[in-house]
């Protein structure tokens, strides 16, 4: 008898590579607030993330954003 069938395996499905805009884009705002952006590019609009380490980092990014209006 044939021994067990081998698990299909998936090809890689990695997001599309993002063009030196948003790169450029997500350093400069990395560099600004001093937190990890990422922009996500999705039809019209897309998804902007900040990734804070701390409450005291959240807290200090609504401060700026509020003082920026």
């Amino acid at each position: 008898p044939a021994g067990p069938t081998p698990a299909k395996v998936k090809s890689a499905t990695s997001a599309p590579e993002k063009d030196p805009d948003t790169l450029a884009l997500e350093k400069l705002m990395t560099d600004t607030i001093g937190m990890i952006v990422s922009i996500e590019h999705k039809g019209k609009g897309g998804t902007l993330r900040v990734d804070y380490r701390s409450l005291e980092q959240l807290d200090e990014l609504c401060r700026r954003l509020k003082d920026e209006r």
